[in-house]
């Protein structure tokens, strides 16, 4: 159960304990005389409230109103209320003073789910509810009408009103800069957790991650039996590139580079800048016959393509290992580094596998486009 279905609920349950204390006040006021009404005219209204205020909250605790704007559906639970207090009002002799108190227990509900607009917009609902009570109250029971009584409370309800629309402003702006304030931070952790786990540069895996990853890879592998294979790739002569056009022309290589490694690969595979001009790509769920036709891909893709604003010409080398059961992750890593030693040994622009065979220039006869 999520954090905000945990608060909503609360506050549902809150207003239920609310609803059912000012019910039982209701009640005891009609019990002792202080509303005036016939005895199926106030089981009537109890029945029609409590009615529509379940309809209203039995959803919320259900979670049945996700595809509201608000699903706590504090709007419209507060105006019903609001129409549940003018009609006892009405009824009310004595006790309305009392029972006014009523409205302002259902204000600090809006505080959480309403914007100003909205807190305004009920303030003002609730003053017409408690106008129009008080005309017809003049209309249809003269006799209970004290006019300086009745517009010094009605004054002093209007200011309350006032005080806490302008307090429910307060809370809907703290709490949209508090919102804001949490949609920043949760941006700048989701940028901390990425630049943790990438290379700033060429937006690949970094060399932790891929070290983590093969962890776990290793992990699934001796408990399952499946083989997972490990391309380390180098960038023939970057140094060269360096040293010829400059380090921004060799960031674009390398940055134009990753983009096709990740192209060549699955996206269940993973590519990771390994160090300087050195990558490495995890290849999940494949033997070693099925590396050989990405790998011969990849180094395809790049002796047809051309780098950088320079349209440079660039080759690579490969060394392609498959774990082996029970090997370590950095045996692994040792074996793969050791073929692309042997692979840039050999001439550059080759493959190196496990069983020594290689691919050089066109692909051989055994190698085809994975």
């Amino acid at each position: 159960m999520g954090r905000a279905l945990k608060d909503m609920r609360r506050r549902v349950v809150i207003a239920l304990v609310g609803a059912l204390l000012y019910s039982t006040v209701g009640l005891i006021s009609y019990i002792y005389g202080y509303l005036v009404m016939p005895a199926d005219l106030f089981m009537l209204g109890m029945g029609v409230f409590w009615a529509g205020y379940l309809a209203l909250t039995v959803p919320v605790m259900l979670n049945k109103t996700s595809l509201f704007k608000d699903p706590s559906l504090t709007l419209p639970q507060m105006i019903w209320c609001i129409l549940f207090v003018s009609f006892f009002l009405y009824f009310a002799v004595e006790a309305r003073s009392a029972l006014l108190l009523a409205y302002l227990s259902v204000m600090p509900f809006g505080a959480f789910r309403l914007g100003w607009r909205g807190f305004f917009g009920v303030s003002l609902f609730t003053v017409l509810c408690y106008s129009a009570t008080l005309f017809f109250v003049l209309q249809k029971r003269p006799g209970y009408w004290i006019i300086e009584l009745e517009l010094l409370i009605g004054l002093s309800f209007i200011l309350a009103m006032f005080g806490y629309a302008t307090l429910g402003r307060e809370f809907s702006a703290l709490r949209h800069q508090l919102t804001h304030k949490n949609r920043q931070l949760t941006r700048a952790l989701s940028r901390i957790e990425e630049l943790a786990i990438t290379d700033e540069l060429t937006g690949l895996y970094n060399r932790r991650y891929l070290i983590d990853m093969l962890d776990k890879r290793r992990a699934v592998a001796n408990r399952d039996g499946s083989s997972f294979v490990l391309a380390f790739i180098d960038l023939d002569h970057f140094k060269e590139i360096n040293d010829n056009y400059g380090h921004h022309i060799g960031d674009e290589v390398l940055q134009q580079f990753s983009g096709l490694l990740e192209e060549s690969i699955r996206e269940v595979d993973i590519a990771a800048r390994y160090g300087g001009e050195e990558f490495v790509v995890l290849l999940n769920s494949i033997d070693l016959k099925v590396a050989r036709h990405v790998c011969e891909r990849v180094r395809t893709s790049v002796l047809e393509s051309r780098f950088s604003s320079e349209q440079l010409p660039v080759t690579v080398s490969i060394g392609v290992a498959q774990y082996q059961n029970a090997e370590s992750v950095l045996e692994l890593v040792g074996r793969a580094d050791a073929l692309l030693y042997r692979a840039k040994q050999s001439g550059r622009n080759c493959i190196k596998y496990d069983d020594e065979t290689s691919s050089h220039g066109t692909p051989s006869s055994s190698t085809t486009s994975a």
